[in-house]
């Protein structure tokens, strides 16, 4: 995997050559079908000395089908010089320039209206994938039975150009704690012959390295950032459009992840994929994780958090009519009472409204809208369930579980997995979240 790092990293971030697009390693033979149109966008705001990078390391996939798009959002840097030299050694790649500086939601959104993959993904500038990111990622689409919104996979982390970190703790918490393995919800798709046209499956043990997080819970970001996911089309249109997300000129990526794990799911992956690199300027991180240390100011998470659970709710609520015909009524109630459910784990700020009320204030004011598109008698399930939710969590404070319940979730979780029981692993679940 350093290997990988090593060879993405031909010369210095100053004067970086310009690499060929890699045809794939997919066999000769040929196929009745293609396999599925790709698109990486690269959002970019003044990281102009490390765009090219980042473009070859899309470039350099050994996926066959990709699209590259880049999104350049009114920077001041060099990046206008960067562009001009990708656009004569590469016409194939598309670049859309903002005027203005609209922020990284408005990014994605024009990102994804510039592109036509059935995935995509969403590459920050100055982050690299490694060179097998997108075939693993779709390996494990292919693989799925359950079709989930986005696959999300681990990251190493970078400072002064060598890694420091192979893993993203909270992702990583995750999965130690054995929680949503599902094997009976795999079948790695190379066992279907020529249907998958590699010579080798990217993941040999698919069935212990994919854990499910299912629609409608709810709980703590442990994906990874921007630049680890893969998600399906469908599962994007349903949160980029309207207006309510580009309000949200930050945190675009918790409100895609937050919103998509919602109404879809998410299956994360336990291999780094994607090089996430530090370098005193990014919009998170300060520094590499290490165990005890803040490496991000905590308060800038909490409100990441905060604004991107609001743009979710304004999103289902002002698109009712579009939303819950195509997710159908009950689906569509349940995630909102699913946000109301989960307000308690985001903090509230003294400037901004409480998050406990803000459901049951936008369907008050939305009531002749939500009403008509649900019909009276779902309308009112769907009041009266979110009112009740927040009465069950007003006051709740996020506690450590008591001292029996972690030991029993981990001992369910454990036997679950060796003795091959789904019940006992969702027992396991259920006390974890206790």
């Amino acid at each position: 995997m350093l290997e990988n790092f090593t060879r993405l990293r031909e010369i210095d971030d100053k004067d970086v050559d310009f690499v060929e697009p890699n045809p794939g390693r997919a066999f000769g033979g040929r196929l009745a079908y293609e396999l599925p149109l790709v698109s990486v966008v690269i959002t970019n705001y003044n990281y102009g000395r490390f765009l090219l990078e980042a473009l070859n390391s899309a470039l350099t996939q050994t996926y066959p089908r990709i699209e590259c798009i880049i999104v350049d959002d009114a920077s001041t840097d060099e990046s206008d010089l960067v562009l001009r030299a990708i656009r004569a050694r590469h016409p194939q790649v598309a670049i859309v320039a903002h005027a203005e500086n609209l922020g990284q939601t408005a990014a994605f959104h024009t990102g994804f209206a510039a592109s036509s993959g059935a995935y995509v993904v969403f590459l920050d500038a100055d982050d690299m994938l490694l060179p097998n990111f997108v075939e693993t990622h779709i390996f494990v689409h292919f693989s799925l039975r359950t079709a989930v919104g986005f696959t999300s996979a681990d990251m190493l982390q970078s400072t002064n150009n060598g890694v420091v970190r192979t893993s993203w703790s909270a992702f990583g918490d995750f999965i130690a704690s054995g929680r949503g393995v599902r094997k009976e919800r795999l079948r790695p798709i190379h066992l279907c012959g020529d249907l998958w046209p590699f010579a080798r499956a990217p993941l040999d043990d698919a069935g212990s390295r994919v854990h499910f997080i299912d629609a409608h819970e709810w709980g703590d970001w442990v994906y990874a950032p921007t630049s680890g996911n893969c998600f399906r089309r469908d599962a994007l249109s349903l949160l980029l459009g309207g207006s309510c997300s580009m309000q949200l000129r930050l945190h675009g990526d918790t409100y895609l992840n937050k919103g998509v794990r919602l109404l879809s799911g998410v299956a994360l992956i336990d291999v780094p994929l994607t090089i996430y690199r530090i370098h005193g300027t990014n919009g998170f991180a300060g520094h590499a994780e290490l165990c005890g240390v803040h490496n991000a100011d905590p308060t800038k998470a909490f409100k990441a958090e905060y604004f991107a659970w609001r743009a979710v709710v304004d999103r289902l609520i002002d698109d009712v009519g579009e939303l819950a015909g195509r997710l159908g009524v009950d689906r569509y109630v349940n995630a909102l009472i699913c946000l109301q459910k989960s307000h308690i784990v985001h903090p509230d700020f003294r400037e901004n409204e409480s998050l406990s009320r803000y459901i049951e204030t936008r369907l008050t004011a939305q009531a002749d809208t939500i009403g008509a598109s649900l019909g009276a008698d779902a309308f009112a399930e769907l009041s009266r369930s979110v009112t009740r939710a927040r009465k069950r969590h007003t006051g709740a404070k996020r506690r450590a579980p008591r001292a029996w319940v972690r030991p029993m979730a981990e001992l369910c979780l454990t036997f679950g997995r060796l003795l091959d029981l789904p019940g006992l692993r969702k027992i396991g679940d259920q006390l974890w979240h206790f």
